[in-house]
């Protein structure tokens, strides 16, 4: 690890993160108003259309010294091992975001510190060597799909303040692009009670597409960009009440993905006890849509998630339950209790699961097949460089 991207940016007084309707803190709403969306898990993993598995997860040490870091992990098509391939040169303190798009991805630095500004780098080797992309101001927001790219260089950026950038050329030009408060204002917006954006996507024609949380109950905030507004692009409020049952309860997006002309969103239902994930898939912008059966999550907190070939799932809740979803038409499936230190789930193909551990300065890979003994076998170990107290 190249020591010299912890080092870039002072430790003064942390920037605050989040997906909010009004910039950045944690000031609760307005009596009256709704609270925004609880921001997505930023550890996590998905697989891109080529067969490569990413997966992003925090290191290091204590959060409150500044010695946490977060690496990004890349698994080659048909490879069965993991490679560190975080870009250097910036520090990281505060989150990684990465957008696939075609062959390459595009990875986005999150503030922290002294850091005020989101770089980008890309790569279109998987990882091996980075150039600078961006810069994004403000920063990228708290969310794994804050940013989506496409193969010809088009960039959507969900930033920390609640506004929406629009690039090109892998993010070297900026355009405004929306607000939250511009998309509550519409139809489309007023008709979900939007309380916050979540995420973002392009779907396979290049339509721009949001994703948030909504106030009023059994809807699904998806909207696509027609140009001159957006329209709804979600399952119906009817679809949402036929298939879970789950028509009297407030829905956010969690995360939205775009594979070939599908879209696949992870929606999360309900508060406290009463709290559900369900899966969503469409073959395009105007559906329609299959949803999951519920999955109760109840009280524990969605610690990661994951996105897999075939629009499969996978979500890790507290600290050892695993939940897995083979793709439209199946139902969740519970893994074994994860391994100790498990910081996210990965998917590969044909049912494979890899259990990402991450504790201190060691990263490791516990393996799950079909026809793997009920139980996790210790796959990889990758010792990880870092330089603790660098940013301190």
């Amino acid at each position: 690890m190249n020591a010299t991207r912890r080092l870039t940016a002072a430790a003064s007084g942390l920037v605050c993160a989040g997906v909010m309707v009004a910039g950045c803190g944690s000031t609760p709403a307005p009596a009256g108003q709704p609270a925004a969306p609880v921001p997505p898990p930023l550890a996590t993993s998905f697989a891109t259309g080529t067969g490569t598995g990413w997966a992003v997860v925090e290191m290091g040490g204590s959060a409150a010294q500044h010695n946490n870091f977060w690496e990004l992990f890349a698994r080659p098509a048909g490879a069965t091992r993991w490679r560190l391939v975080t870009p250097a040169g910036v520090a990281d303190n505060g989150g990684l975001v990465v957008a696939a798009a075609g062959g390459s991805v595009l990875t986005g630095f999150r503030p922290s510190q002294d850091l005020t500004f989101s770089p980008l780098a890309a790569s279109s080797d998987g990882g091996t060597t980075w150039s600078p992309a961006g810069p994004l101001t403000p920063g990228l927001a708290a969310a794994p799909d804050a940013l989506a790219a496409t193969a010809d260089g088009q960039v959507i950026a969900l930033t920390k303040g609640g506004g929406v950038q629009f690039g090109r050329q892998k993010g070297t030009s900026w355009t405004h692009l929306a607000t939250v408060a511009a998309v509550a204002r519409t139809a489309a917006g007023r008709a979900c009670g939007l309380t916050g954006l979540t995420a973002a996507a392009f779907s396979s024609t290049g339509t721009p597409l949001l994703a948030a949380g909504c106030s009023r109950p059994g809807t699904v905030g998806i909207f696509g960009d027609t140009g001159s507004g957006w329209f709804p692009a979600g399952p119906a409020r009817s679809t949402v009440r036929a298939s879970t049952g789950l028509g009297r309860q407030n829905i956010e997006v969690v995360r939205l993905a775009v594979a070939g002309t599908g879209v696949t969103a992870l929606l999360r239902a309900g508060s406290g006890k009463d709290t559900s994930l369900v899966a969503a898939w469409s073959h395009g912008v105007n559906g329609p849509w299959t949803l999951s059966a519920p999955l109760r999550a109840g009280t524990q907190p969605l610690s990661s998630t994951a996105i897999g070939p075939g629009g499969s799932l996978g979500v890790v809740l507290g600290t050892t339950r695993g939940e897995v979803l083979a793709g439209p038409g199946a139902s969740w499936r519970a893994l074994p209790a994860l391994p100790r230190w498990t910081a996210a789930l990965a998917l590969g193909p044909g049912g494979q699961a890899d259990a990402i551990a991450a504790h201190q300065s060691t990263f490791s890979a516990y393996r799950l097949g079909p026809g793997t003994p009920a139980g996790w076998t210790l796959a990889q170990t990758i010792k990880v460089d870092i330089p603790l107290g660098s940013s301190g």
